[in-house]
């Protein structure tokens, strides 16, 4: 990746390792515009494989050295149908 202020350029490489994440950066040309292709495969991998979104993120958040906030329940109006 080469990066000029806000623009960034990805090598065709680069391009087709992101691809075979089902992660399209072909037509990504600023860091906005990565930041919404990710956001847009984070919601992909949300609906489809959540337990590999959760992966992803605790991956991230060691790289970075932070910890990932506890699970939150949500409240299921008393149905007894809690979802996590």
């Amino acid at each position: 990746m080469n990066r000029n202020g806000d623009l960034l350029r990805f090598t065709s490489d680069e391009i087709d390792q992101f691809r075979s994440a089902r992660l399209d950066v072909a037509h990504v040309g600023t860091i906005e515009d990565f930041g919404a292709a990710v956001a847009a495969w984070c919601d992909l991998l949300a609906e489809v494989r959540p337990d590999l979104l959760e992966k992803v993120a605790h991956a991230m958040a060691e790289a970075r050295g932070v910890k990932l906030p506890p699970k939150l329940k949500v409240y299921d109006g008393g149905t007894g149908a809690d979802k996590s």
